[in-house]
Order: C-alpha cells, then structure tokens, then sequence
C-alpha cells in the first residue's frame, strides 16, 4: 500500500467523529479508538499493512513512522456485512403491495409486481446489469458495508464492495466456495460439499403451509447441513429450529422485508432459543430498508414488541459481521478485528455506551470512513478534498457532504464515475431510487 493511501485515510475523517491525526512518513496506518473485537469492546490499536490487519488490541506495537488516527468518540467495527440482498434490484424504487401475502409465490404472480418489475427487466435488456449492481453496491458502502450477497459474479464487479459469491472480490476462494439458489427448493441443486462450504436457499417464505413444507423438501434433499443458511424461514416454529439448530445451519433474517410482504417475521427468538447462529440481509430496496441502520431499527423495534428482547445488545454486531462471514464461510477473511484477516474497517461516529447501541442510533451521516482492502472508498467531502481526494464523486447523504470513490482501475466499465452510473439507469427508467433518502 502506497504511503498515499494511508494518508489520505488519515485525512478523511471529520471532526465531529472526534478523530485526530498524527501523519507519518511510512506506509502503516494505526487507529486507536474503541475497537469492536470478537469477543469484547477494548481501547486499543488496531495496525493495518497494505490489505492486511497486523495486530488488533491493547497490547499492539505501533509500526515506526506510522500515520496514526486517534478516534476519541466513536467506535471501530469491521466492515459490516449484508448476509442477503438482490442487489440489481436497489436501483429500483419502493414497492407498495396491495395486500399482505401467505407465500412468496403469490407476490411474485401478481399483475401489481410484475407490473412494478418491468422496469427492471428494461434496464437489464438495455445491457445495464453492471450499473446496477455497482448503483446497488454505492447504495450499500455508504452504511459501512463491506461485503454483500446477491451480486451476480462478472468482471465489472471487482474493486467497491466485496461480492461475497464472486472469486474475483479480492479473497482466495472458489467460484462454488458460496452458492445461493433463489428459487423454489424443489429445484434445489445436489450440492457437493468438498467444493462448497456455504449453500444460501429461500426457505420458508411466507406464512402458510405451503411455505412451511418447503422445509421438509430441503431435508429429503439431503441440505440440511452445517454449510447450509436458510434465508427467511418466516414460516418456521420451534421445531423446525430445533432441527437446524441440531444440523448447525444458520438462518440470514430480512424483518422489513418480511412485514412488507407477509405482516409478520421470522422467530428470530426461537431460533436463538436453539443456538442457530442469526445473520441481517436488507433482502432488496423494493420492500426491504432504506440502508443497514435502518434495517437494524426494524428488528430491535420487533425484539422489543414481539421477542421480550431476546436480542442482547451484543448481538447486533455479530449480526452484521462475524455471524454473516460465517453463514458465508468466508470467516477465514473478514468478519473480526483480528490479525491476518483482510482490512476491512468502519468507523463510526458515536456517543453511545455500547457498540450495539452506536448501531440502533447510528444514521447515515455517523459514517465517518469506510476502507476495503486498506483501501478508502468513501468518506467525509472536505477531508477527502483536501487530501486530494476531490476526483472522487461528491454527494450528499443524509444531509451530510460526502465523497464516494466510485470508479474501478482495470475493470470493464471501471472508468465510470457514480453519476455516469446514475445517468445509465434514468436515461432507461427515470424512477431510479435515490442512493441515500
């Protein structure tokens, strides 16, 4: 890593994020703060090294000439992680269905989607499939995500956010490591596990009989596994998670999506009853949340009304880190603060007591600096100005000046900037949703 880039990181962060900067001369960059480890909150440094994190801790040893940011209110996270989305489908707008569900598939007939769809069916025909996933994947950076599912894998797709079925993200692992099947579980792939270490299946979505059958399906199909994530699984009961609680699967939860939809949510505080490991997915833009902190409102509002707040505090980070790298079996890169593992980072303006709580307050504008890789992708306007950072694409999020480096050196399509992006899709379909409400 070029000593550029750490300083540039150094200089991205803005004073209401209670940050100090001591440049250095090497090509290190040291975060002192409040770091959000694995198992406990601890002032600490945390030395990054090109794409690598070096050491994360109290006792870390600070690397001679070493630029060093001291966050002095806020929190350092790893980069978060969306467990599910579609992600081509961001660009789209909100949808409004005309009445409440029982199972996916009655939605997904109707005259009102489909309807709602053609928008995206015109984009995508346009040959724009690539500006909107990166649209999608802009729409996820500025919330402090780092890794997604639910990108389809194709060149132009390396370089933003990590693209968690995608072999070129940027991480040692194969194009059958990660696997997703969105359709019905009756067709549900045979799936050979020394190639695969994690299988995402729809299961379970809706409310009726029929989606809770699909349960019995994924079991005669033999994919009721270790590996296996099940997304949704809003019609299971308890017994249903005792058994993947006893396979070791793990469930990704999409609750706005699901009230959207079916006027009810999983039984995250059954599967949590039966230690199912519970990873967040925004599910799309159409009928899931604006961004990640929303999203997380959803359920602690849902915690608190309908679980009797199973959710401990400390849960909501390991829902949005080490729980989706996990599901994903990607845990070997991302998903901690730990040496060896890739420089996937987040820091968070904050106030709050806990970093559980820093997430429920969080708005978009408390995204103080996202890095992927070691690398700055997005952050605070004047900071990345006056870094020399100003070629990147200025916006304005949640009433706050911001910059996003949007463009990808080496990629088909990469020389695109965030508003040649924007311009792609409205002059196609001039409903495009807006990056940040």
């Amino acid at each position: 890593m070029k000593r550029l880039e750490w300083l540039l990181c150094a200089a991205l962060l803005p004073a209401y994020a209670g940050v100090t900067v001591t440049p250095g001369d090497g090509e290190n960059l040291v975060i002192r703060g409040r770091l959000v480890l694995a198992e406990q909150e601890s002032d600490g440094r945390l030395v990054l090294a090109g794409d690598r994190i070096v050491c994360a801790g109290a006792d870390c040893v600070e690397p001679a000439g070493a630029t060093v940011l001291t966050v002095s209110e806020g929190y350092v996270f790893p980069g978060f992680i969306d467990a599910h989305n579609h992600v081509a489908y961001n660009a789209l707008p909100k949808w409004t269905p005309p009445k409440l569900y029982q199972n996916r598939g009655q939605w997904q007939r109707s005259a009102s989607y489909k309807a709602f769809k053609r928008p995206y069916d015109q984009l995508k025909k346009r040959g724009l499939i690539c500006e909107m996933v990166k649209y999608g994947e802009a729409k996820a950076l500025i919330s402090g995500v780092t890794t997604i599912q639910g990108s389809p894998a194709s060149r132009c797709l390396q370089g933003l956010v990590r693209n968690a079925e995608n072999p070129q993200s940027g991480l040692l692992v194969s194009s059958a490591h990660v696997r997703t099947f969105i359709l019905d579980v009756g067709g549900a792939p045979k799936i050979d596990w020394n190639e695969t270490s994690a299988f995402l299946i729809h299961v379970a979505e809706g409310v009726d009989a029929d989606a809770l059958a699909e349960f019995a399906t994924l079991k005669a199909k033999g994919l009721l596994s270790p590996g296996t994530a099940v997304i949704h699984g809003t019609a299971f009961g308890d017994e249903e998670f005792r058994q993947m609680g006893a396979a070791g699967s793990k469930l990704i939860w999409s609750p706005q999506s699901n009230l959207a939809l079916y006027g009810r949510t999983t039984r995250v505080d059954l599967a949590l009853r039966h230690g199912v490991p519970v990873s967040l997915g925004l599910d799309w833009n159409p009928t899931g949340s604006d961004n990640l902190f929303d999203e997380l409102r959803v359920a602690e509002r849902v915690n608190q009304q309908q679980f009797q707040g199973a959710i401990l505090d400390r849960d909501w980070v390991a829902m949005i880190t080490s729980h989706p790298a996990q599901a994903l079996a990607l845990d070997d890169y991302i998903g901690e603060l730990r040496a060896g593992l890739k420089a996937d980072v987040v820091i968070l303006s904050s106030r709050a007591a806990t970093s559980g709580q820093s997430l429920l307050d969080a708005r978009l504008r408390d995204v103080a600096a996202v890095l992927v890789g070691g690398q700055l992708l997005y952050g605070d306007n004047d900071a990345m100005a006056a870094a020399g950072r100003a070629d990147c694409d200025a916006l304005t999020v949640d009433g706050a000046p911001k910059r996003l480096c949007a463009q990808t050196p080496k990629t088909p399509k990469g020389e695109q900037r965030l508003d040649d992006i924007r311009a792609a899709l409205l002059k196609v379909y001039a409903g495009v949703a807006p990056l940040a409400p």
